[in-house]
């Protein structure tokens, strides 16, 4: 009982001190009540515990107090405690195991894949330098590209290895930690089936991707080992906050976070965890970060080409972007054929979805022109590529045209046989049928006309000029010419960004590329493409006559697809197209030789 027990308190006498109104026993005694002051120190550990313990003690005794009026009274304790509130969380075990290893584990996966690129992206580069083995390596008998790819091969290998193998042991360790401590550690197993290891290990491919080209490329700028080291070092810290977003309480994957480099990757793992991604987000993530790291690797590329970065022994990087340094090209390298790819799908990614998402005609048409067409053309020019020779603007032949209008024609039932397929084992969601089908809707204000020149003509004109002009050109003679429709096709496809309409795209967008490799002219391209556009706007509207309406409902075409009397002829007419093609190709070709 010391005489001033506040001065105690603060002096460490003493835990905590109450008080309470003078003549508390008698009040009790009377049926009333008083206030409790329970005075503790912050600051102090056992001061806040002992205000904790001296705060539950009393709550029972007033509960006790409580029962013991009520019981005196007859009045029944639920009678003033009407409600009683309990809270069960119904998250699964193993969905709590994933959301918190998903706080930690993204920023140990990040530094995990960048330490394993680390070293590996200074030794290939800075190392060589110094060691004075860049001239020996650039004499020999290999392109600057081939020596640029393996050396991004090796290190992408082994940063994804780094980054597979530690995450592997670090998950092993906590499942063989959770084993010992069952019963132990309450609601808590780590669970997840082979399709979610399989695409968490698919996330880590495109972060490695991007983080082993931006570090080859800061690398190569410095003169020696240790210099890299300084360069590099940063990056390599930088990188560690966009990843440390996804342990934030809350965070997770929006519009806008799924555009952020690394931090994408890190919601998704962290989504991964739990079992919340959805394909369509994945897929977006994945393309994105696959841009940005194939931006990086033309960026390194495009050092390695320079000798004055690759052999200077000064500081600096005396670099020019002048255009009459550009030597004339007759078609694009392969090089700016994915630069004008990267280019046009981040532009489309950032301004083309926001703006379609606030008007969708004119953003389908500011994408079209303004972010497909006017970035490709204008690269083209700035590095001196010729347009009409690179574009094949050349008028086909009157058996090409004739083919691509067979070939065209009866891929649309097979197309849509193809999608009746896919949505019988990855249905289409209901919001996607929605925004697609919003351009059409009867209350929007465009008629026929409009809408086949936005959602026909100008992605026949814009998206041919882009994938069947300039990536096709860049792939021609580069890799064999099913390998370049196949690219070409797959590009195209990942340009939609969407997983549910992927297949039909990609397949479409080989059949344009063949089309415009065999005539060697970009119109049958165009004409083809404007073609299977048109027909879907037709068939949206409710222009087609009855019978293709009837076999194009969406319940027809789901459970049974198009009758045999439909298919067997497209494919007949499609075998004739391709035959059709193929003999104007030789013909063509044979002319080409007479006239040499």
């Amino acid at each position: 009982e010391p005489d001033d027990p506040e001065q105690a308190l603060l002096q460490g006498r003493v835990d905590a001190v109450v008080t309470a109104a003078a003549g508390a026993a008698q009040l009790l005694a009377d049926g009333r009540g008083f206030e409790v002051f329970i005075r503790f120190d912050a600051t102090e550990t056992h001061s806040r515990e002992a205000a904790h313990r001296l705060t539950e003690g009393l709550r029972r005794e007033a509960a006790v107090l409580q029962a013991e009026r009520l019981q005196a009274l007859g009045v029944a304790e639920e009678y003033i405690n009407p409600l009683r509130v309990s809270r069960v969380d119904v998250a699964p075990p193993a969905k709590a195991a994933g959301t918190i290893l998903g706080m930690v584990l993204p920023v140990l996966m990040v530094v995990m894949v960048g330490l394993g690129a680390f070293y590996p992206a200074i030794d290939l580069t800075a190392g060589e330098k110094e060691r004075g083995t860049f001239e020996t390596l650039l004499a020999a008998p290999v392109t600057t590209g081939e020596i640029v790819c393996g050396k991004y091969v090796t290190v992408c290998c082994l940063s994804l290895l780094t980054g597979l193998v530690n995450l592997g042991s670090i998950m092993l360790t906590i499942a063989l930690q959770l084993s010992q401590l069952q019963g132990q550690v309450g609601q808590f197993e780590l669970r997840f089936p082979p399709m979610t290891i399989l695409l968490i290990a698919m996330t880590l491919v495109p972060l490695s991707l991007l983080v082993s080209a931006i570090m080859m490329s800061i690398a190569v700028c410095a003169r020696s080992f240790r210099e890299a080291q300084n360069f590099v070092a940063p990056f390599f810290l930088l990188m560690l906050f966009p990843a440390a977003y996804a342990g934030v309480p809350g965070a997770s994957l929006t519009p806008i976070t799924r555009l952020i480099p690394i931090t994408n990757v890190a919601l998704v793992f962290k989504d991964l965890m739990t079992g919340k991604t959805d394909a369509d987000g994945l897929l977006e993530v994945l393309v994105i970060t696959g841009l940005y790291a194939l931006l990086a690797l033309l960026l390194a590329a495009w050092l390695f080409r320079r000798e004055e970065v690759v052999l200077s022994e000064e500081r600096g990087i005396p670099l020019t972007w002048r255009r009459a340094e550009f030597a004339h090209r007759p078609a694009p390298t392969l090089g700016i054929a994915l630069l004008a790819f990267v280019v046009s799908s981040l532009l489309v990614f950032y301004i083309g979805a926001y703006w379609q998402s606030r008007h969708l005609l004119s953003g389908l048409l500011v994408t079209q022109w303004g972010l497909i067409l006017l970035p490709t053309l204008t690269l083209l020019w700035y590095l001196r590529v010729d347009l009409r020779q690179s574009l094949r603007l050349h008028r086909p032949s009157a058996a090409a045209a004739a083919a691509t209008l067979l070939i065209a024609t009866a891929w649309i039932p097979l197309a849509i046989q193809t999608t009746s397929w896919q949505n019988r084992i990855l249905p289409m969601p209901e919001s996607i049928k929605e925004g697609l089908g919003q351009v059409f809707l009867p209350d929007g204000g465009a008629g026929l006309c409009v809408l086949l020149f936005v959602v026909a003509i100008s992605p026949a004109i814009c998206e041919e000029v882009l994938f069947r002009g300039a990536v096709l050109s860049g792939l021609r003679g580069r890799v064999p010419a099913w390998a370049a429709w196949a690219l070409a096709g797959l590009l195209f496809g990942m340009s939609h960004y969407s997983i549910h309409r992927a297949p039909v795209i990609i397949l479409s967008g080989v059949m344009l590329a063949y089309v415009v490799w065999k005539s060697n002219s970009l119109y049958t391209g165009m004409a083809a493409h404007f073609m299977l556009n048109a027909f879907g706007v037709l068939a949206q509207l409710g222009r087609l006559p009855t019978p293709l309406r009837t076999f194009l409902e969406e319940r027809h075409l789901d459970e049974q697809g198009l009758p045999l009397s439909v298919l067997l002829p497209a494919v007949a007419v499609f075998a004739a197209g391709i035959a059709l093609m193929e003999f104007a190709a030789r013909r063509a070709l044979d002319s080409a030789r007479l006239s040499r």
